[in-house]
């Protein structure tokens, strides 16, 4: 008879434990879950804020350069005016190049998206593999 109430009390036991574990790896992926949406959200500011960025210098570099666009052609209209417009004309260029480039390397050295969930989620994935 004392088998017979160890048999129920260990599948009692295991049950329990199973429930432990399922419980154990859904709070795991609730904080996973939760997470991944603070970086989504913290990279979803970081790219309207340099869209702000990018907007305010576009419209005011334009605006500052066709005034000294206007000023230096104006400067020079009795001497050589083409030649003055010629030289602002490479220095946009150069200019438009530099700025491509550097969006170009900023694109490139920027980090992965959810950088730190995958790593997470690794590390998760790891100690899973070598509980089995």
């Amino acid at each position: 008879m004392a088998s017979d109430d160890a048999q129920p009390r260990q599948s009692e036991g295991l049950g329990a434990a199973g429930q432990r574990l399922l419980g154990s790896a859904a709070a795991l992926l609730q904080s996973r879950i939760e997470l991944a949406g603070i970086e989504l959200a913290e990279e979803r500011q970081r790219l309207v804020g340099l869209l702000v960025l990018g907007t305010v210098v576009v419209l005011f570099g334009l605006l500052a350069l066709g005034s000294l666009t206007a000023l230096l052609v104006i400067l020079f209209w009795d001497r050589s005016h083409w030649l003055a417009l010629a030289l602002l004309c490479l220095l946009d260029i150069a200019v438009v190049a530099y700025c491509i480039y550097r969006i170009r390397a900023a694109i490139r050295q920027a980090p992965a998206p959810f950088a730190t969930s995958r790593a997470e989620l690794a590390k998760d994935a790891a100690i899973w593999r070598s509980r089995t």
